[in-house]
């Protein structure tokens, strides 16, 4: 199963954060709802935009979305206040922490919401050193984060790795090196899972979903089993549900077979 967090509820997002503030739960439920009709397994919730009320929009997102969808969400924040108002309103099976590091103060402020919830997590390779440049400096984060999550009782079959990409116009090369730190990754570790934030690959250049769709097909062929996407983007589900298909993660093109059956593709 590849693991779909819907990314649209965001408050980064000018329309998302103009109908939280007013407090309109009807947009929020059907935004929520939309995303999951489109193959969504998780519902990402980010109530940034104004740390001064972030805790108290965590929670009201919290309570919307949850009552709007059956499936587990994602609390996405800095601050660990915010993920804790979240995780008190509905912490379902499945229900994923977005995200911890390997910066010191992070693992602080989010290790402990991990084991005191007994949720999922996504780890961002990242330390106090910042963010890596190449693909040693990827392993060694990883490998420093999977020591942290073993000495701390965290299995990595809750653990979604994100290498994190850089721009491709700003950053020529860098793909070559995650996509083999996902293969690292994957090899090394096959309980762990990827949940990549792939966006970001595309900024600054034009087209950009055809470019995010492009590095999806290549991170599913690398072994990646989840991402951080807009599943209401209907080419973005078609390339994910065709990639799977021809590498054979999708055994005998089922879920394909389904999806065309269904109308979707």
């Amino acid at each position: 199963m590849f693991t779909v967090i819907a990314e649209r509820i965001n408050m980064t997002r000018k329309s998302v954060n103009r109908e939280v503030e007013k407090r309109n739960g009807e947009y929020i439920a059907k935004e929520a709802r939309r995303q999951t009709e489109a193959g969504a397994t998780h519902i990402d919730i980010n109530a940034g935009g104004n740390p001064s009320t972030e805790v108290e929009n965590m929670r009201w997102l919290a309570e919307t979305v949850s009552e709007a969808t059956e499936l587990p969400l994602v609390f996405d924040s800095p601050n660990p206040e915010a993920l804790r108002a979240g995780l008190e309103v509905c912490n379902r099976p499945g229900t994923i922490i977005n995200s911890i590091t390997n910066e010191s103060e992070r693992v602080k402020a989010v290790l402990p919401l991990v084991k005191e919830f007994n949720t999922s997590v996504i780890a961002l390779a990242m330390d106090d050193g910042g963010m890596p440049e190449d693909l040693a400096g990827r392993i060694q984060v990883i490998d420093a984060l999977i020591a942290l999550f073993d000495k701390s009782g965290v299995g990595l079959e809750r653990v979604h790795f994100d290498p994190l990409v850089r721009p491709a116009g700003t950053n020529p090369g860098q793909i070559a090196d995650l996509l083999e730190a996902v293969r690292y990754l994957v090899g090394k570790h096959p309980e762990a899972h990827v949940a990549m934030g792939l966006s970001n690959v595309s900024f600054g250049l034009p087209k950009r979903g055809l470019l995010n769709r492009a590095f999806l097909a290549m991170l599913i062929a690398t072994g990646a089993d989840g991402a951080i996407i807009d599943p209401t983007d209907v080419e973005m589900m078609k390339t994910l549900l065709a990639s799977r298909a021809v590498l054979g993660v999708d055994q005998y093109g089922i879920e394909y077979i389904t999806a065309e059956r269904s109308g979707s593709l």
